[in-house]
């Protein structure tokens, strides 16, 4: 499903997004992808649990999902949107790179992240991205940030 041709619902299960995606648990931050539209607009869920690996340390007392945390859920629905709307091979390594976010309210045990990625600019190997997290329909986290594509090189 690398090629966005093949592309051909709306929705990705968990099983089609880690097979975009080059995360693995406990990096993995993308539950499910609910809506596609091709070059124009990705929206992802994660459902936030208690039984999370990060609220163990962030806070004992009182859990709150970590800022890096939502940054990763949106760096990797920006790669979902990457993969669905250019085709690209499967062996290749996403750099982050500009990241500005502003976080405008806390995320909690319960909660599920709706994360909305669409592009300011395109290259075929490269993207600028605003991104936009929601809980309830109350937007916590907005920004942008870039990321780029590189294949991997095989002696």
């Amino acid at each position: 499903m690398s090629n966005s041709k093949q592309l051909t619902k709306q929705v990705l299960d968990f099983e089609e997004v880690k097979r975009l995606i080059p995360q693995r648990f406990p990096f993995l931050m993308i539950d499910r992808v609910i809506e596609v539209k091709l070059g124009e607009k990705v929206v992802a869920i994660k459902n936030l649990t208690g039984n999370e690996w990060f609220y163990q340390g962030h806070f004992p007392k009182k859990a709150v999902t970590p800022g890096a945390m939502i940054v990763e859920a949106i760096a990797q629905a920006g790669i979902v949107f990457f993969r669905l709307t250019r085709a690209l091979e499967d062996d290749v390594t996403y750099l982050l790179g500009s990241v500005k976010i502003r976080f405008l309210e806390p995320a909690w045990p319960g909660d599920q992240l709706h994360i909305s990625v669409t592009p300011i600019k395109l290259t075929s190997t490269a993207a600028i991205l605003t991104g936009e997290v929601f809980v309830n329909q109350r937007i916590i986290a907005r920004g942008e940030f870039s990321l780029s594509a590189k294949p991997n090189n095989r002696l």
